[in-house]
């Protein structure tokens, strides 16, 4: 079934004209090329084991796909990992793992978040490890610098501005370093 899938895409995308694509809003990638070769869609992206450009905006769909693009504005449902050099703004990222290193907006659902700043979204997964600010992260594991709720099996930050609640909670500014069920932080 995905095989036929693929080959009708790809006899697709050869068979029309590339400006009928550009002016319809919508992108096929593969592995080393795109179809049309614009940097930024508007509309509807779908990648095949690869997709990369500058920016998306509307829809991206990856099939065991390594979804890449600087920019992303809409609604993402990646088989595989959204990867995001710089912003999500207002999007919802819907994948196997998501690799965002630049400030996100919305939604990242996945089983693994590796993020930078969420401090304007909400990360549900297995795992969240986040090199910065977060705002809400529920997970199984949720690392983060610095966040504002963290509920899940185990949550570790440096520094918690709202509250932990799991199993194992650890805070470098907690009531106590190392608390179970319940942390939050200390009063200074």
């Amino acid at each position: 079934m995905i095989r036929k899938l693929a080959l009708v895409l790809l006899v697709f995308s050869l068979l029309v004209p590339a400006t009928a694509l550009a002016e319809a809003g919508f992108q096929f990638g593969i592995p080393n090329r795109n179809f049309p070769e614009d940097e930024s869609v508007n509309g509807m992206r779908l990648s095949f084991l690869w997709g990369n450009n500058q920016e998306t905006s509307g829809f991206d769909l990856g099939l065991f796909s390594v979804s890449q693009t600087q920019t992303r504005s809409g609604f993402a449902l990646i088989g595989g990992v959204s990867r995001v050099t710089g912003n999500t703004d207002g999007a919802a990222n819907f994948s196997l793992m998501n690799y965002h290193s630049g400030r996100d907006q919305g939604l990242n659902a996945a089983f693994i978040n590796m993020v930078n700043n969420t401090e304007d979204a909400f990360n549900l997964g297995f795992v969240q490890i986040a090199q910065g600010r977060t705002s809400v992260d529920v997970g199984g594991l949720n690392i983060s610098k610095q966040s504002d709720v963290q509920i899940g099996f185990i949550n570790i930050t440096d520094q918690i501005d709202g509250f932990q609640f799991g199993f194992i909670n650890m805070a470098e500014n907690g009531f106590f370093k190392f608390f179970p069920i319940f942390n939050y932080a200390k009063q200074p």
